[in-house]
């Protein structure tokens, strides 16, 4: 890990006669640089393999392969989030940032001063005291001691800890534990802050503060990277989002694009670990009676696959509905019949440019249609109060298979939507499936035919 310093242009040649022009200032160097960077561990199938290995010089253990050839970079003031996986390989990255450890292959450049939260209770000591601690901590984020007395009370004060200051840090609850650690990080007033999911023990009350100074920090030009299993605090809190996935960079833009796509991808793989978790289960039974039949309906059953909401607020979705031919609540409906999707909402949004859409998604992720109203001819006025919309495809001509069903409100003011556009969106969050009368073909859409049968011609 270097730090480089800004190149100063000198004068240009040729200027004018009184004189060279003034020199250009360099453009300010990105606050993080990755180039082809991987990480291989050695892994053992046993600790005495390490003594073996050393003993005979014979390899004893297998490679693998954490990070992969990973090139990014982060502009100063930016603020990225991380998503991906348990095991993908975003602590390891973040490992390399902070130089814990050192790339197996390529190179890192960090040009600015940095603060990490990686874990609860990073550089304490458990048998130190929560005031030792803080100087401890401190120290090995690069303050002084004369920095650290002087922000001493402030630290302590937004732990929220001053009764519990002198009790060794391994009495501490990892609620109390998480509150000292990001306490001592954000003092630093940091140009570079990565925080890698520490504040998942703490209360919601101080892990709503927490938030508040990540925003505070932000808000102030400081380089931020957000470490986070939460889409929607990335979305909310993020400008751009990296998505690591099995050692590699899958994703890199938008967050609304990369976190959907992420989502797409996590559901899929995790309906192929529920399919070899069924069959493994069923092997075990002898009076096996299949699969359960999907519940009737339309919320997600998994509480890990359920949608999510975000948006400024200024009116919500207070219901939504899926209706099938009966006009009764569904979570399964046939291709060919009709379906209405009906929308409460409740709010106040007094805006001539409103644009409302309702997207249906196969589980693979891939977009089967977007319905805008807009192009129903119906024009949205300012809305106020309460009411309702309906949709209703008749027939539906989906084909078989599972969806997800996603309503947002938006302003379209000029064509490019921004996030402060976005009034509600409910991403992913309804499930549908859809069969089919005849046999149980899986296609993309049930497209209607004329077939014509001529005989003697």
């Amino acid at each position: 890990m270097t730090a480089a310093t800004p190149a100063v242009s000198g004068p240009s040649e040729g200027g004018a006669a009184g004189g060279a022009a003034p020199p250009k200032a360099a453009p300010a160097p990105p606050a993080i640089v990755v180039r082809g960077v991987a990480k291989r561990y050695r892994v053992y199938r046993r600790q005495s393999d390490r003594l073996l290995e050393w003993v005979t010089r014979r390899p004893r253990h297998r490679p693998f392969w954490a990070l992969r050839d990973v090139t990014f970079d982060v502009r100063r003031g930016e603020i990225v989030g991380v998503i991906g996986r348990n095991g993908a390989g975003k602590t390891t990255l973040l490992r390399l940032l902070t130089g814990i450890s050192a790339p197996t292959q390529g190179e890192i450049e960090v040009n600015y001063r940095m603060s990490a939260i990686l874990e609860l209770g990073s550089g304490f000591h458990p048998e130190f005291s929560g005031r030792d601690n803080v100087f401890l901590g401190g120290a090995v984020l690069g303050m002084d001691e004369a920095e650290i007395k002087r922000k001493y009370e402030g630290i302590v004060e937004f732990a929220e800890l001053g009764a519990y200051m002198d009790l060794p840090f391994k009495t501490y609850s990892l609620g109390m534990q998480a509150r000292l650690s990001f306490a001592v990080a954000i003092s630093v007033e940091p140009e570079i802050l990565i925080i890698d999911e520490a504040l998942a023990a703490g209360d919601s009350a101080f892990i709503a503060k927490c938030f508040e100074r990540i925003r505070d920090i932000c808000a102030s030009g400081a380089t931020v990277l957000f470490v986070s299993h939460n889409t929607y605090l990335v979305q909310r809190l993020c400008r751009r989002a990296l998505w690591i996935e099995a050692g590699g960079l899958q994703g890199d833009g938008d967050p609304a694009h990369v976190c959907r796509d992420y989502e797409a991808a996590l559901r899929t793989h995790e309906a192929g670990e529920r399919a070899a978790r069924r069959r493994r289960d069923g092997s075990r039974f002898s009076d096996d009676a299949g699969p359960v039949p999907l519940a009737p309906d339309a919320a997600p059953r998994d509480p890990r696959l359920a949608g999510y909401v975000w948006g400024t607020g200024e009116v919500r979705f207070t219901a939504v509905e899926i209706l099938d031919r009966t006009g009764r609540p569904a979570g399964l409906v046939y291709s060919g019949d009709p379906l209405t999707i009906r929308l409460s909402y409740s709010g106040d949004a007094p805006y001539d440019d409103l644009a409302l859409v309702v997207q249906l998604a196969r589980a693979d992720g891939v977009v089967a249609c977007s319905l805008d109203a807009r192009e129903a001819g119906i024009r949205l006025p300012p809305l106020h109060g309460t009411g309702t919309f309906e949709l209703t495809l008749d027939p539906l001509l989906l084909g078989r298979g599972r969806y997800f069903i996603s309503p947002h409100l938006y302003r379209d003011r000029s064509g490019v939507v921004g996030r402060d556009d976005v009034l509600e969106y409910h991403d992913r969050k309804y499930e549908l499936q859809i069969e089919r009368h005849g046999r149980p073909y899986d296609v993309a859409v049930e497209q209607p035919a004329r077939w014509i049968h001529s005989v003697g011609r």
